[in-house]
Formats: structure tokens, C-alpha cells, sequence
């Protein structure tokens, strides 16, 4: 059915230009459209590298095209893995070379602190986003792209604490326990979010490099969930981490 279609089919589905293809996929793992949007625009500025930008329309109309020296970028802000795999698998079939997630995790790993960096090694997920593309995976694991995650760790120059390590997906976060919390650290998890096992098995499916750098948002094995008081006297500074890595991922697309 639909996984047979073409990439000519799917730009005359959605009246794109016959040869039109893009060079990067940057996914954010929000549900808010205008914060994601507004702090990549912002990076840009900041860079001065900004050509041009608009929202697709229809079904695309959740997708940032950004336009650099001719060039056109994705940047997808999703909440977890169903909208996202299908935007990925257009931007894949579309001729994306590297595909990166930014984001929040949860915090599992004892060690690790909340405004600190994690970029998986890994993820284990369930989630059917994820096994669809990535059929006989039967351990549930998804890998990053070494040399695409090296770069992200390139990228990050020392200013704040980076770990690397498993991470759990889940698409539940409301459904999850503190017994769950519990368990998955005891398992080695560092963290733990919606996305990454979408985006590692998705493009793993079409040969694209991916990977995955996000912030230690609510440090769950530590107690601290989002919106309780120890979370939000970090609201400034959380913004400040956010806009950093969408930095790193923008500068590391672009191979500034």
C-alpha cells in the first residue's frame, strides 16, 4: 500500500515540484509548533544564514522548509512517533542525507543531573512507528549513526556536561510509573522520551545517518517531574539549553 509509493507520487500527492528534495531533517520533540519554530528561526538569525523559510501547506503544514544557498531543510516539530515517521519517510524518499532529533528526556541514570546533554548510543521502543520500518529487529533496539552523533559531540565544545547512553521511548509519558522510572534505571537507561526509536528505525529503513541529542528536562529518578518547583526555578535556564542544541543540530546539517 502506501510504503510502495514513490517519491514522484508523493510530490504530485502533494503538489511539490517534480524535482523537489531536500538536504537535512531536523525533528524537535514538542508539541508546541511555535516555540520549535520560533527558536530555530531565531538561530538562524543569530547566524545570519537564513535565506528564506515558510510552513507547507495541508498535511505538511507542521513542517518548517527552510531554504540555505538553494538548499531546503525540514525542521518537524512532533509529540511523539505517528506524524513523525511519515514525515521522515518523505523526507528520506525526498533525498534527506542526515536526519537529526533534538529534544527533552527524562532523567533515569543516577549519575546525571537535570540541564545536562544526553546523546543515545541507542533506544529500545515498542512502538509501532518504529517496528513497521524495522521488521525483523526482534530485540527492539535502534541504533544511532556513530560518526553523525561524534559530530553532534564535536559540536557541543565543553559547555555543558554531555553523556552518552541508552534511552527508553515511550509514547505514554501519563501512563508511566514511578515503578517504571525505577525499573528502567536499574536496566541501564540513562533517559527517557518519545522519538528517537521513530527517528533511528525510520531511517535506518532508507540508509540515512541519524541521531539524537537532547537536554535533561525532568530528572524523574531524582523525584523532580515537570512543573514541580525545583523544575520551574530551571525555566530560564532550560530555554537558554534548548536554543543551544537547537544551535548544534542546525550547525551540524549545515557542517558550520
Amino acid at each position: 500500500m502506501y510504503k510502495s509509493f514513490t517519491a514522484d507520487e508523493y510530490r504530485a500527492h502533494f503538489n511539490l515540484p517534480a524535482d523537489y528534495k531536500i538536504e537535512a531533517f531536523i525533528s524537535y520533540g514538542s508539541w508546541n509548533n511555535e516555540e520549535g519554530f520560533s527558536s530555530v528561526l531565531g538561530v538562524l538569525t543569530e547566524l545570519g544564514i537564513l535565506n528564506e523559510s515558510k510552513n507547507l501547506e495541508g498535511f505538511l503544514s507542521n513542517i518548517l522548509e527552510l531554504k540555505i544557498d538553494n538548499k531546503l531543510y525540514w525542521f518537524v516539530v512532533a509529540y511523539g512517533g505517528a506524524i513523525l515517521s511519515e514525515y521522515l519517510h518523505l523526507a528520506c524518499l525526498f533525498g534527506s542525507k542526515q536526519n537529526i532529533h533534538i529534544g527533552s528526556c527524562g532523567g533515569l541514570y543516577p549519575e546525571i543531573n537535570s540541564l545536562e546533554l544526553l546523546i543515545p548510543t541507542w533506544t529500545y521502543g515498542l512502538e509501532s512507528s518504529a517496528s513497521m520500518y524495522d521488521r525483523e529487529n526482534k530485540e527492539h533496539k535502534y541504533f544511532a549513526d556513530e560518526n553523525l552523533s561524534k559530530k553532534l559531540m564535536e559540536k557541543t565544545g565543553g559547555n555543558y556536561k554531555v553523556w552518552n547512553g541508552p534511552v527508553i521511548s515511550c509514547h505514554a509519558m501519563l501512563g508511566e510509573t514511578y515503578e517504571d522510572v525505577q525499573s528502567w534505571s536499574k536496566e541501564g537507561y540513562f533517559g527517557i522520551e518519545m522519538e528517537t526509536a521513530t527517528v533511528f528505525a525510520v531511517s535506518k529503513h532508507f540508509n540515512v545517518p541519524s541521531a539524537s541529542l537532547m537536554h535533561v528536562g525532568d530528572n524523574l529518578i531524582k523525584g523532580q517531574t515537570a512543573g514541580d518547583e525545583s523544575h520551574n526555578l530551571e525555566k530560564n535556564q532550560r530555554e537558554e539549553l534548548k536554543k543551544y542544541v537547537h544551535k548544534i543540530a542546525i550547525e551540524t546539517v549545515l557542517n558550520i
